[in-house]
This record gives structure tokens, C-alpha cells and sequence, in this order.
């Protein structure tokens, strides 16, 4: 008896499931009499049809009636199948199930060099899921790929991005506002031609009536230099200085943060690498799993509910993996988009490996990276440019209200029929003015065009030079000083706008530096984490293999082990994106500082 007891606590711990109530022990005693050996079932107790009276007490079994206990529930699912003898069993398979379930649970560390280090290996193509049969299960709808690195992706977006095309086409267009405005410093040169026939009589205001048949051609030139405007010129010309040097550093403001939105995409395609990695191997696990609790189930080692709860973690990981392919590709799809790239290409990373990248010297302290901040930041020198062109706009609007000094230099000539007049008739001419209007001057007048002698088309000359001035206030000078105000508060409205930038930028320093220290530490916990979780993944294998554990056991430490993983990925990459962020927000983001090993320093 005593024997028995001892077969049927190890039967039991093999099976792993605790019999409910005094029928069930009877029915399991009764299997495990039917399964054990023939030389073992001799050497224990008599067959079972025969009742020995010695003891009678194992008689209570024997009357149980087992076919009246399954006329009970004749259509219920079996939680089992019948257990089988020992011959039918497969230790072969059992143990090379245990020896792939191992391999499979011990396999996704492979992404970690260090813990401080990711390697981003390229998938095997028949451990994804294919979409559909004509798309590649990596690429999917991509047509062809491009392999970048970090500093392909920064060399790329700086030259072809459609945000820096823009905001340097505003300073460009700034730029020859701003030479346009230096023409004012430049004389005005006129240019004229006017040819007219005459025909009819001349009144002058001597008194004198003419007659005139002749053509008339006049070809004004004139010189027009403006000395003094009341300042409008030169500081229209400093104001629209002020406004170019602003749309520059504009331009640098677009480029720092196209720089870091391209750093960010670039690690997130890393990221989304990473994650798809530990979900092929989180995937292979739970199929590996299934397959051995569906063996175990065959041999009526575990119940159905194992078996289903495997199938269903296989069924999430299966999801999951789905899932990540998509958002893999999805992410190539934004960096090609901010990149300018035909997102026909798909962007496979040329550096297999992501590590925690210090940009910025650990030593520095937070009022050091405030003040370089504020030294170097394009948006504090925008608005201070702003500032300045609104300062002068006020002069501008103050201009109309002074006197305007300006010089004339100009050239007339004319040309019509005239005739010599005869000896007792004095001759005629006609002088003009600047712009060949005049008047007649003679001492005895003769028609013109009528006289008997031989007319001829004779050009004449005439000179000019001056000076002006003038003094011009209109609407008494109201309209004007209210410009004058408009543009005072103007003025102090960029003052504000540089007060708030200023402050946003100090709190952009702060909060970066928060973040990386964060993230920093981040690292250092998730490392943790997934050093515990490896090792609940050991001990629930293994309690597992031995028959101690349970499926359920095993499920949640692979979920905990592979969320541990993704974690730790998240937090390296993570610690870089907040690097990143903190060059950016002290102003000295570019190619170099964000690809280089050297920390930038005071």
C-alpha cells in the first residue's frame, strides 16, 4: 500500500492536477492500477477485479460505479484525454520541446550587447508574418530600400527638406528687400520722348497771338537726388537690415528643430527595430510553448485550459508581431517623408548597433547651460533683431513730419519746323523749361509755319539745375502721429514677444536637463527589470520542466520578460532622444554635434 501511495504522489506531480473530491481519487486510483506495469501492478496489490479481505477497506474504490459516474455528463469536453501507458509516451519529444522552449526564452537578450548597448539585427524574413502573399513581409509596400545612417539622415534632411527650403527662401527674399531699400540712397534718372504736330494759334500770356503749323518733338532727361527725407531712408534701410539678419536666424530656428524632429524619427525607426526583434523571439517562445503543451496535452499530462491559454498568448504575440511590422514600416514612411524621399524606399539602417550617446558634458551645471542657451539661441537673436526693426519703424513714421531736401539736374531738348525769319523781321524761338515747356519770346512776331523762306526741323537744347525743398503735413499732422504710436507699441510688443522667448527658453533648458537626467536613470532601473525578469523567466521554466509550475506561471514571466525588454530598449533610446533635446534647447544642435562622440563643453 504504501508503494501505491508512492506511485500515485508521482503520477500526480508529473500531471500537475490535484483530484477534486473522494470519486475522483477513486478514478485516478483506478487509472494509474491500469497504467503502471504488469511486473509493478503484481508486486503492489492484486488485480483489481479481485478483493482481497485482509483489507477490506480498499474495497470502497472497487464499488464506485465508473460507468454510471460518466452517465452523468455523457456530451461534456473531456479537460483531458485518457492517460496512456507508458510505451505511447514520448520522452523524445518532451524533451526536445524543453530543450527549443529554452533556446527560444534565452534567445531575445541576443539584442542587448551591453546594458548600455542595442543591437539591431536585420530580421530573418520566415519569422514574420506576411501580409499577403505579393508584399515582403519587412518592406511590405515599399518597392526598394535605402540604407542610412545617422549621419546620412542629418546630411540629408539639412540640404533637401521642404521646411528649411522655405524658411530660407523667406531670408533670401529678405535679404534683397533689404538691398532694395539701399536704392534710396541713389538718385532718380528720368527718361523722356514726346512727339506731337501742332496745328492752330498760340495765345501767349504777352498778348500775342501765333499762328503754329509744325511738328513738335520734346526729349526731356532728368536727375532727381534726394539729400534728406526726414530719415526715411536710412532707417527704412536699418529696419529692413534688422529684418533680414531676423528671417537668418529664423532659418536657423527651422533647421535646429527639423534636426532634431529627423533625430527623433531616426531613433524611433531604431526603436521600432528593436521592439520588432524582441517580438519575433517573444513570438517564437509562445509558439514553441504551445507546440510542447499541445504534446503534453496529447499525452494527458495537462488539462485543456493549458493548452488554450498557451494557444491565446501565441494568438497576442501573433497580433503583436503584426502590429510592429506595421509600425516598423510606418516609421520608415515618416523619416522618408521628412527627408523628402520617394516613399517608395524603404529606410533600413546601415549602423546595427544603438548605444547611450553622451552629447553633452555631464559636469556642466544647469546655470552654465542656461547661459549658453541664451548666448546662442536663434530665437532670442530673431526676436532681438525684431526688436531693433521695430525701433526704427518708429523713426520711419516719424519722417513725413519733417522737412524733405532734395536736388534736380536736368536736360530738354526740342526740336520743330522753323525758317529764318527776314532782315526786318526779328527771329522767333521758342524756349522751354526743364521739360520743354516755355514761352515765346520776340520783338516783332511773324506766324510760324507761314513764312515765305524754307522751313527746316532744327533741334535746340536747354539746361537746368536746383535745389528743393519741401515740407508736406497732411491731415495736420494727425494721421502721422498716430503712425508714430502704432509704431511705438509695435516696438514694445517685440520687446514682450523677447521677454517670453527668453523665458521659454530657460524653462526648455530646465526641462531638458530634467529629461536626460531622467532618462539616464531610467536606464539603470529598466536594466534591473529585465535582469529580474530573465531571471522569473528561468525559475517558471524550470518549475515548468520539473512539473511544479503551471502554464499560467510560465505566460505572465515571458509578457513580464518581453515588456522588460521593450522597456530597456525604450529607455536607451530614450536617454539619446533627450540628449538630442537638450542640444537643441541650448542651440548648438547640428550634424556635427548630434553625430559626433565628442560632448560639447563650455
Amino acid at each position: 500500500m504504501k508503494r501505491l501511495r508512492t506511485c500515485l504522489s508521482a503520477r500526480l506531480r508529473t500531471t500537475r492536477t490535484k483530484p477534486p473530491g473522494l470519486i475522483s481519487t477513486a478514478v485516478y486510483l483506478c487509472i494509474m492500477l491500469h497504467s503502471a506495469a504488469p511486473a509493478d501492478a503484481q508486486s503492489l496489490e492484486p488485480a483489481p477485479d479481485v478483493v482481497s479481505p485482509a483489507d477490506p477497506s480498499q474495497a470502497a474504490p472497487q464499488t464506485v460505479p465508473m460507468a454510471d459516474h460518466d452517465q452523468l455528463a455523457p456530451q461534456a469536453v473531456p479537460l483531458r484525454p485518457a492517460i496512456r501507458d507508458k510505451q505511447s509516451d514520448s520522452p523524445s519529444a518532451n524533451a526536445q520541446g524543453e530543450d527549443s522552449l529554452m533556446q527560444a526564452e534565452t534567445s531575445e537578450a541576443a539584442v542587448f550587447v551591453t546594458p548600455e548597448e542595442i543591437s539591431v539585427k536585420p530580421p530573418v524574413l520566415r519569422a514574420l508574418i506576411q501580409l499577403r502573399s505579393s508584399l515582403s513581409p519587412y518592406e511590405i509596400d515599399a518597392e526598394r530600400t535605402k540604407t542610412l545612417n545617422l549621419r546620412d539622415v542629418l546630411k540629408q534632411v539639412a540640404g533637401e527638406n521642404l521646411s528649411i527650403k522655405i524658411s530660407h527662401a523667406d531670408a533670401e527674399s529678405s535679404k534683397w528687400t533689404f538691398r532694395s531699400s539701399l536704392g534710396n540712397f541713389l538718385p532718380t534718372i528720368t527718361n523722356q520722348y514726346n512727339y506731337q504736330y501742332i496745328q492752330g494759334k498760340y495765345a501767349s500770356p504777352f498778348g500775342l497771338l501765333t499762328n503754329v503749323n509744325s511738328p513738335y518733338m520734346t526729349i526731356p532727361s532728368g536727375l532727381n537726388w534726394t539729400f534728406f527725407s526726414g530719415g526715411a531712408n536710412l532707417f527704412t534701410a536699418r529696419q529692413t537690415l534688422h529684418q533680414w539678419k531676423a528671417s537668418r536666424f529664423a532659418l536657423d530656428r527651422t533647421a535646429n528643430d527639423i534636426l532634431l524632429e529627423a533625430a527623433h524619427l531616426y531613433y524611433q525607426l531604431a526603436l521600432q527595430d528593436v521592439v520588432l526583434q524582441i517580438r519575433i523571439k517573444a513570438l517564437e517562445t509562445s509558439k514553441t510553448l504551445c507546440d510542447k503543451n499541445r504534446i503534453q496535452f496529447n499525452n494527458g499530462a495537462i488539462t485543456k485550459l493549458d493548452l488554450l491559454q498557451a494557444q491565446t498568448q501565441l494568438a497576442r504575440d501573433r497580433q503583436a508581431l503584426i502590429a510592429q511590422q506595421v509600425a516598423r514600416r510606418k516609421a520608415a514612411v515618416d523619416l522618408s517623408t521628412l527627408l523628402n524621399l520617394d516613399c517608395a524606399e524603404d529606410i533600413v539602417l546601415k549602423e546595427r548597433s544603438i548605444r547611450k550617446l553622451r552629447l553633452v558634458d555631464d559636469d556642466l551645471r544647469i546655470t552654465e547651460l542656461v547661459q549658453i542657451a541664451i548666448d546662442s539661441r536663434p530665437e532670442l537673436k530673431k526676436w532681438e533683431q525684431e526688436r531693433l526693426a521695430a525701433k526704427d519703424a518708429i523713426k520711419v513714421a516719424f519722417s513725413p513730419l519733417v522737412p524733405h531736401v532734395s536736388g534736380q539736374a536736368a536736360l530738354a531738348t526740342t526740336g520743330a519746323l522753323v525758317a529764318r525769319a527776314s532782315n526786318n523781321a526779328a527771329s522767333s524761338a521758342a524756349g522751354t523749361g526743364p521739360f520743354g515747356i516755355g514761352s515765346f519770346s520776340s520783338s516783332s512776331v511773324s506766324s510760324i509755319g507761314n513764312t515765305g523762306n524754307r522751313r527746316r526741323f532744327n533741334l535746340a537744347e536747354i539746361y537746368m539745375i536746383g535745389l528743393s525743398v519741401q515740407w508736406n503735413i497732411g491731415g495736420m499732422g494727425l494721421s502721422d502721429a498716430a503712425r508714430v504710436q502704432a509704431a511705438r507699441w509695435q516696438a514694445r510688443k517685440a520687446q514682450l514677444e523677447f521677454a517670453r522667448e527668453l523665458t521659454r527658453v530657460c524653462q526648455e533648458v530646465r526641462d531638458s536637463y530634467l529629461e536626460s537626467l531622467s532618462a539616464e536613470n531610467l536606464i539603470i532601473a529598466t536594466t534591473d527589470a529585465v535582469v529580474s525578469s530573465e531571471e522569473q523567466l528561468q525559475v517558471a521554466t524550470s518549475r515548468f520542466r520539473e512539473g511544479v509550475g503551471t502554464d499560467l506561471e510560465l505566460v505572465v514571466a515571458q509578457r513580464d520578460y518581453t515588456e522588460a525588454l521593450i522597456s530597456k530598449a525604450n529607455a536607451i533610446i530614450g536617454f539619446n532622444e533627450s540628449q538630442a533635446k537638450l542640444l537643441r534647447a541650448l542651440g548648438k544642435i547640428s550634424v556635427d554635434t548630434l553625430s559626433s562622440k565628442k560632448v560639447l563643453t563650455r
